[in-house]
């Protein structure tokens, strides 16, 4: 914990503003907005239904999803950087853990997985409970706790899968181990035209990349990170293994 703060008595609100201020620009859903805009209606309803940059490459418009890409990642990698240079890294790394979790379950969209308001209560609930137990910053059984807490709700996301989001929280805090992802996930993606294999391999490489060339911090983080991101694939991982996942494509019409 920066010292310059005080202890945990006086910081603790803090604490819970970085992961909430994280998670309410992590929700915003620009890919959503940007279709509607260029008349595209509702991405939901287009391939694969999520509402990032790879969707909505399937409208045909590279434009839409290039700014879609840069602002998922930009919301996430700025609030980071701010967190960063104004508290440190451990405000940075939680923020962005906020804005992870909030592209996966959005506040402002509602959800539309056919599951009940009830379920989706219970989500944000849970969300809260684990930004709660995570906010002193330290290593502790609480910590781990609310972690997994998180964890344990990412399969019953509604929103994005996180992959240019989690990219932009690497760039804003090591810069060269986001960069490496970044080209990882292009060699992939260019090689075997699979996107959802590109944001795997790079996101496990991602934690190579950290544990030589950043701190422990970082490279737990991307650990977290790559958790996340294998666990919003799952879909992806089964259609690849069984060899019905759709390549990249202008006219794909399947993630």
């Amino acid at each position: 914990m920066p010292d310059p703060l005080g202890t945990f008595e006086y910081t603790w609100r803090l604490w819970l503003a970085a992961p909430a201020a994280g998670y309410l620009l992590g929700s915003i859903p620009f890919g959503l907005i940007l279709c509607r805009i260029a008349g595209h209606g509702d991405i939901r309803n287009i391939g694969s239904g999520n509402i990032g940059a790879t969707n909505v490459l399937r409208t045909g418009n590279k434009a839409l999803a290039v700014i879609t890409l840069l602002l998922d990642a930009g919301k996430a990698g700025a609030l980071v950087a701010i967190a960063d240079h104004l508290y440190g890294q451990d405000f940075a790394v939680i923020s962005g853990l906020g804005a992870m979790v909030g592209h996966i379950h959005p506040l402002w969209l509602k959800n539309v997985k056919g599951r009940g308001t009830v379920t989706t209560i219970a989500i944000f609930v849970s969300l809260f409970c684990g930004f709660a137990m995570i906010s002193d910053g330290g290593y502790s059984f609480r910590t781990a706790a609310g972690i997994i807490l998180i964890i344990a709700t990412t399969p019953f996301a509604w929103g994005g899968k996180g992959v240019a989001c989690a990219m932009g929280c690497l760039i804003a805090l090591a810069w060269p181990v986001g960069l490496l992802s970044c080209v990882s996930w292009l060699v992939v993606a260019v090689l075997f035209r699979f996107s959802s294999l590109a944001a795997l391999s790079s996101f496990l490489l991602s934690v190579a990349y950290a544990y030589v060339l950043a701190d422990q911090q970082i490279t737990e983080f991307a650990v977290l990170l790559s958790v996340l991101i294998c666990i919003r694939h799952i879909d992806n991982i089964r259609r690849l293994l069984k060899g019905r996942e759709g390549k990249l494509s202008l006219t794909l019409s399947r993630d």
